[in-house]
This record gives structure tokens, sequence and C-alpha cells, in this order.
């Protein structure tokens, strides 16, 4: 039995230093994440206008076409949990701060714990590691990349140019901006609609259970924005009208219901530009994204008719 162990060993040991080492590899290889924490962590004291929330904003509002010292802290499915612990991590540093802008869509209400998705749970991992977040332990499966097996095997070999090369591309821009999404050169109405009618699925409510708690995080940014004298700025950005057309009109109501609950009790600011008729074609990337020319449009539109910020 003692042989049998120590030729286990002998023959694990190999594969376990290539693991750590790719863990330590991928985890070395700069993401949108870690980017992000360590840009705040260096200057969230100069930054007068924050962005936050999920994808529609993060591919929707270009920081330095808005105004001066902007930053968008939004990620792919950030939901408003990790908004308000972001918010409050850079509480004490953000002393300039004069401008809070934040989506609200047809989803976020209604979402569920990122754990639950299967889809997004690996995302944890990224919070946990990269922003600082300790909902979950270290040792838990939140705090290895190598627990996500497909993420980290899409990674490895990136990180291994880096750590060559030194070079790596970022799904953001210097300011966050997500920049993955380009403009499409031609505008395919089925393509889109299929795309659409996907999303909207997605995104279709089948448990409305969650609807107070991601509401109560909401309130709590809306409440510190309230008391730091800090304008609170809600915004549905565009979608494409295959999209918006098939949203189910309880989840729309809830959603509107929940901004103007936020405008009411808090002094927010909100604007829909839900079906916004000055966006078509290749303004969307796809369904419920804007594309970089929209994104830039929209950008426009939300500092003329919403600034100054």
């Amino acid at each position: 039995m003692a042989r049998f162990v120590k030729y286990l060993i002998i023959f694990a040991l190999p594969l376990l230093l290539l693991l750590a080492a790719g863990e330590a590899l991928v985890r070395h290889y700069p993401n949108s994440y870690s980017y992000k924490s360590q840009w705040m962590d260096r200057h969230a004291h100069s930054v007068q206008t924050l962005v936050m929330g999920a994808s529609h904003i993060y591919y929707a509002v270009i920081p330095d076409s808005l105004a001066p010292a902007t930053f968008n802290l939004s990620n792919v499915s950030q939901l408003y949990e990790y908004d308000w612990f972001l918010l409050s991590h850079y509480s004490d540093r953000l002393d300039r701060l004069r401008n809070l802008v934040l989506v609200v869509d047809d989803c976020a209400p209604f979402d569920a714990p990122m754990e639950q998705l299967p889809e997004d749970w690996y995302r944890c991992i990224y919070y946990r590691l990269y922003m600082g977040y300790d909902k979950h332990s270290l040792y838990s499966k939140y705090g290895f990349e190598l627990s996500s097996y497909s993420t980290f095997r899409r990674k490895l070999m990136p990180a291994v140019r880096y750590a060559v090369s030194g070079q790596a591309t970022l799904d953001c821009d210097s300011l966050g901006f997500g920049t993955a999404f380009g403009t499409p050169e031609r505008f395919d109405s089925l393509a889109m609609q299929h795309d659409s009618d996907i999303a909207i699925e997605r995104h279709r409510c089948k448990d409305w259970t969650m609807v107070e708690k991601n509401s109560d995080y909401l309130f709590k940014i809306a409440q510190w924005c309230q008391a730091h004298d800090v304008r609170l700025v809600l915004v549905t950005t565009p979608m494409w009208h295959g999209y918006t057309s098939k949203i189910d009109r309880q989840q729309l109501d809830a959603m509107y219901g929940l901004a103007q609950r936020c405008v009411d009790g808090y002094g927010a600011v909100y604007k829909d530009y839900m079906r916004d008729t000055r966006f078509q074609g290749t303004d969307f990337y796809d369904g419920d994204h804007l594309s970089r020319q929209g994104a830039e449009k929209f950008t426009r539109i939300l500092r003329d008719e919403v600034g100054p910020f």
C-alpha cells in the first residue's frame, strides 16, 4: 500500500505542478476585471462620472466621449449585487464623484444569483480573484480559474503568449468601454431577428422570487448616491424593435416600476431609450446590444440630453 501511494504521488506531482503553473499563467494574463480593479485602485479619487451595470451599458457608453474624468466600471452580466459591492468597495475613494450612470434593463430585476446561472457562474471567479469580492472563500471553486475548465483552456495559450511577449488584447479600452462588439458591415434583419428571439427567451423571467433582492441592491445604490450628493442617472439603452416587440409586458412594467421608485424615492434621473427610433440597422450589434457605431451615437445623445456630466 505504501509503495502504491508513493508511485501515485510520483505520478501525480508533475501533473499538479503543470496545473499550478497553468493557474498562475492564466491569473497573470490581463482581463477586464483585473484591469478595472487596478485602474480604480490608482484613479478612483479622480473619477467624476462612473458608469456601471451589465453588458447593455458596457458596450454602450464610451467614457472619453461622454465627459472628462469618466470611467466605465461595468462588465458582462454584472448584477446589481456586484455594482453595489464595487461602489461600496471604492466609496471612501470616490470623493470627486458627481454622477453615477447605471443601466436598467428588462432582465436586471429578475436576475438569479450568478452562481445559479449555467452560462455565467464562472464570472464569480473573476470578482473573487481580481476585484476582491470575498463572498466566497479563496479555497472554494470560486477561488480558482481551473474550476471553469472550458474558459481556463480558452485563456491558457493567450496567457502563455503573454508571458513570452508581454502583449495582451483586452476586451475593453483604457477607460473601460467594451470593445468586443464592432460595427457590422451590413444589416441582416433575418439574422438580427434570430439573435433577438434567442436573447428574449434567455432573458424571459420564469421566477419572480429575486425581484425583491435585486431591487434592494439597486435601492442601496440609490440611497448611497442621495447621501453623497451624487446624481444617479438610470438609463435603458436602445434595443432593436424586433427584440422590444417581444418583451413580456409584465416584465417590462416591473422594470419601469423599479426605475420610477428610484426617481420618486431617491431623486434619480431616468432616461428610457429602449425604443428610440434614432437607432437603426448597423447601430446594433445584436437585438439588445449596440454596435460601436451605435455606442458612439448613444454616448453623444446621453451627453447632450442628460449632461453636463
